[in-house]
């Protein structure tokens, strides 16, 4: 019997033993679990944090984008009412009565024209600046037809020096001076 119950005892021990490292082991295990998906959820978290930092440059870049085509779509569409404008500005010249052209090629002509020099028109505008040269008694010649919306062109004997006082090359001027004046007005 003392064999008997010494053999018990051991095999209670053994028995407490075992259940106390399975407890060990349950508890280990639950630990490392637990570890696992606080390490998972860290994880899932950061991804998450990352997407959405993501999506919003992605968002903010699209929207940038966007407001950046607008602004070319707008700045194009300002350049085609200012080229309208310009063009219509053009045909009023094209078409300005005899009278007004006069008085501005007479004013041209006063202002710039030296003895010797030679002048040059459009067509349309030769008999009417031939008359003006006869009118202000001016020491220059005609020189002969120019493309142009009209005024004159006038040039040294030695063609050194040229002065464009074309209609053309005065408007043109004219539009890169006050174009930014010009698109305040039309655009705000």
């Amino acid at each position: 019997m003392a064999l008997e119950s010494v053999i018990n005892e051991i095999y209670e021990k053994g028995k407490q033993e075992v259940q106390r490292i399975k407890e060990e082991a349950e508890k280990e295990a639950e630990r490392i679990i637990a570890e696992a998906k606080a390490k998972a959820e860290e994880i899932i978290e950061k991804a998450k944090e990352d997407a959405e930092k993501e999506a919003e440059r992605l968002r903010r870049q699209e929207i940038s984008s966007v407001k950046l085509e607008m602004k070319r779509e707008m700045l194009n569409k300002q350049k085609e009412i200012l080229d309208a404008v310009f063009e219509a500005l053009k045909q009023r010249i094209k078409e300005m009565d005899i009278e007004t052209r006069k008085k501005i090629i007479e004013s041209l002509l006063k202002n710039y024209a030296q003895p010797g020099m030679v002048v040059y028109s459009n067509k349309n505008d030769e008999d009417l600046v031939k008359s003006i040269i006869q009118e202000l008694k001016l020491d220059v010649k005609y020189g002969g037809n120019i493309e142009c919306l009209g005024g004159v062109v006038l040039e040294s004997e030695d063609g050194e020096v040229r002065l464009n006082l074309t209609f053309d090359e005065l408007l043109n001027n004219l539009y890169e001076q006050k174009m930014s004046e010009v698109s305040k007005i039309l655009f705000g």
